[in-house]
């Protein structure tokens, strides 16, 4: 059943966002980050969620080989982070040139260039909303696949900012035939892969821990028979970042699907998960990354290998 939303309160909180934004993107960018950073905090001691998800994946994940003060320690970063990241959004217009250069180092991108489609993978870590603009100022034709936020409105504003520098967003629903075309044609194609997947997933292991994993990265490479990469964008002590797009995944193609899209969603978990364990504190501990999911477990049992026409990016 869908979730009910109180139209009066939707439009007061997108309001608060939009304002946010507003004056996000008027000030300085070191006083933005500041103001992003101040209200991630804020919202660590004032949204108990934060807390109540947080604080029990980081115990999954890393069991007693951390203290309880260094969890914190990372939740609390981790909230910051989000503040800043949020922040950050109202500034993707500027990212070009001179402005681009001085607050992003970027390695391997040169990696992309090879004159053929690619897949590029990545996590909410760091400032996930500026890469695939990195990329795109590179000079690269560049899509990212999305899922719509539930407000228009927001929605909206969202949409039209990660489109501002050139990139292209495509809904997940009905991603699959469109994502196919673009890598064939010689597109990178962005998707962030550390969710927890509501459908088209296999199960895989994240930080040892049982979970499920997409398969839409994997279908459409194969598919396209395009590389995957990860890739991450992280902060460095000064506030600025450094953008890596990392070796290729090896992708195995033995013809057995099964095994495959297992093996290779597993893959590019490993890949997401080291960066992880890099920038724990600029990762998205908020998420309900180890969610029970019945329907996909149901679904796998029943048809463990379907081998579709084209990948499906629903969330």
């Amino acid at each position: 059943m869908p979730r009910r939303h109180n139209p009066i309160l939707q439009w007061v909180l997108t309001s608060i966002c939009l304002s946010f934004a507003w004056v996000a993107g008027r000030l300085p960018l070191p006083l933005s980050r500041g103001f992003g950073r101040f209200f991630g905090r804020l919202a660590y001691y004032l949204i108990p969620r934060i807390r109540g998800v947080g604080l029990p994946n980081l115990d999954l994940a890393y069991g007693d080989t951390l203290a309880p003060q260094e969890k914190i320690r990372i939740l609390k970063e981790a909230a910051e982070n989000v503040g800043i990241v949020a922040a950050e959004f109202a500034w993707i217009s500027e990212l070009s040139g001179e402005f681009l250069a001085q607050h992003i180092a970027c390695k391997g991108i040169e990696r992309l260039h090879q004159g053929r489609g690619s897949v590029v993978v990545g996590a909410h870590l760091g400032n996930w909303e500026w890469m695939t603009t990195a990329i795109c100022a590179s000079g690269l034709p560049m899509a990212e696949v999305v899922r719509p936020l539930d407000d228009a409105r927001l929605n909206a504003y969202v949409d039209k900012t990660r489109r501002a520098k050139g990139v292209v967003t495509i809904a997940k629903d009905g991603a699959g035939r469109e994502v196919i075309q673009l890598l064939r044609q010689g597109w990178v194609v962005a998707v962030l892969i550390d969710q927890s997947p509501s459908k088209n997933a296999v199960p895989v292991r994240f930080f040892g821990e049982p979970c499920w994993g997409t398969i839409a990265p994997v279908m459409a490479a194969l598919r396209a028979r395009v590389p995957i990469y990860p890739m991450a964008m992280t902060r460095e002590r000064n506030g600025d970042y450094t953008f890596e797009v990392f070796p290729e995944v090896p992708i195995v193609r033995s013809g057995d699907l099964r095994r495959d899209l297992i093996e290779n969603a597993q893959r590019c978990q490993d890949a997401v998960e080291s960066l992880v364990r890099r920038w724990p504190g600029q990762w998205l501990w908020l998420h309900r990354r180890w969610k029970d999911r019945p329907k996909l477990d149901r679904r796998w049992r029943a048809h463990p290998a379907r081998n579709d026409d084209e990948p499906k990016f629903g969330s």
